[in-house]
């Protein structure tokens, strides 16, 4: 055993890691955002909406940079799968469910979470309309649901990494 199956086996491993990492990240956010909100809400400060606001506005910057790294390590670990041969239809299911996990999260990344962040300072406002909140929460609904489905997918992914690859190099073949 050596050469390109020995870097293709670690490349797997780190690509497995990554998707473990960007679940369990996904999973965290979904405990600490709500968590969030409802101590603010119980501790002794003006507009804790607000603090809760930018307190998670800071952890998903930061959360963002953990997806964005964790799929960059995955879709290039499969690039270089596909590349080298691999091409059965579960490793062409399994680029799909990558790139659409991906991608949702991308548009997350780069349109949803700034677009929250910017209409946290509008909603936290001591006068501000009921129409302005009633916008903000069909928007951050529908960030929750691309979330979600991001979650649905990576949770695929990961089940679908743990099952046992089967070896398609013929048996004459060298290592």
């Amino acid at each position: 055993m050596g050469g390109p199956h020995v870097f293709m086996t670690i490349a797997r491993a780190i690509a497995q890691t990554a998707a473990g990492i960007w679940l369990g990240a996904i999973v965290m956010m979904a405990i600490v955002a709500p968590t969030t909100f409802s101590v603010m809400r119980t501790v002794d400060v003006d507009r804790p909406n607000m603090i809760a606001g930018k307190v998670m506005a800071k952890n998903f910057s930061r959360f963002d940079t953990v997806q964005i790294s964790c799929a960059a390590v995955i879709v290039a670990w499969q690039i270089a799968s596909l590349l080298r041969g691999r091409r059965a239809t579960r490793d062409k299911v399994r680029m799909g469910i990558i790139l659409g996990a991906a991608g949702l999260m991308l548009y997350s990344a780069m349109v949803m979470t700034p677009k929250i962040a910017n209409m946290q300072a509008d909603i936290a406002a001591p006068d501000a309309e009921a129409a302005v909140k009633a916008a903000f929460d069909a928007f951050h609904a529908s960030a929750v649901r691309i979330a979600q489905a991001v979650m649905v997918l990576v949770l695929i992914l990961n089940i679908e990494m743990a099952m046992p690859q089967r070896d398609r190099r013929s048996p004459g073949s060298a290592s």
